[in-house]
């Protein structure tokens, strides 16, 4: 199971969560006859958001240091998901002060949980729900072609200064994913012989120095793209795994 499935997975648990917490408030404040005892529901709600809170945190760390780690820009859909958990965040936050220090606002509270469930499902749509889809849920490949003109005859650097700057570059961006000096997976496969074996791990196909661009460039399945590499940068890559 990869990290990018466990992600996905805990964030649509973030979402059920809530999804209930929106239920238990409709029911204390939106029903003239209420169907539940209220106090339960206010301490329902209450570790609804206490579990809510720290599943955000524990699913904000892998993506923080996954970034950290890998330095990957964002695209234009994990922009607008950064976006919504920023302001789901902010709005939990200011919905805590609400009720425990300004409570002369405390009537604005219904509207800010509201906020945050629709926010949670907009950030749990624009990356869970997406990864899930495409994935089947995990069981299929993401597949991306790249143009074949992008294709080109790559003449494979063997300098000891490419090779350096190759190997700087690698455990910059793809330590955190990848071993370098063995074929054991952890989040990605390990890449010890990568030009050694004939196919590549993951797309399976022929192991050359002109797919591993295209892996690299457009990602066969859930490594994040590096298609703002240079190509100087990405000549240096290759020298470097054509060593390992």
């Amino acid at each position: 199971m990869t990290i990018f499935l466990i992600k996905s997975l805990l964030s649509i648990l973030l979402l059920i969560i809530a999804l209930f917490s929106m239920f238990t408030m409709f029911e204390v404040f939106g029903r003239s006859e209420k169907r539940f005892n209220i106090e339960k529901l206010k301490k329902i709600h209450k570790l609804n958001g206490k579990l809510y809170f720290i599943l955000y945190l524990i699913i904000a760390y892998f993506c923080l240091e996954f970034i950290v780690q890998t330095k990957t820009e964002p695209s234009a859909r994990a922009a607008f998901h950064i976006f919504f958990a920023i302001a789901v965040i902010l709005l939990l936050n200011i919905k805590i002060v609400f009720i425990r220090i300004y409570r002369q606002f405390y009537n604005q509270v219904k509207i800010l949980g509201l906020l945050i469930g629709l926010l949670t499902f907009g950030m749990a749509a624009m990356s869970s729900g997406h990864y899930l889809l495409i994935t089947k849920f995990g069981t299929e490949r993401i597949k991306k072609e790249v143009p074949a003109e992008e294709l080109k005859k790559i003449q494979i650097r063997t300098d000891a200064v490419s090779i350096s700057r190759g190997k700087k570059l690698y455990e910059s961006k793809c330590y955190f994913c990848h071993d370098a000096h063995s074929i054991e997976w952890g989040v990605g496969p390990g890449h010890k012989g990568i030009f050694k074996n004939p196919l590549l791990p993951v797309s399976k196909k022929p192991a050359t120095a002109e797919n591993i661009a295209a892996q690299i460039k457009q990602p066969y399945k859930d490594m994040p793209s590096f298609d703002y590499l240079s190509e100087d940068d990405m000549l240096n890559l290759i020298a470097y795994l054509n060593t390992l």
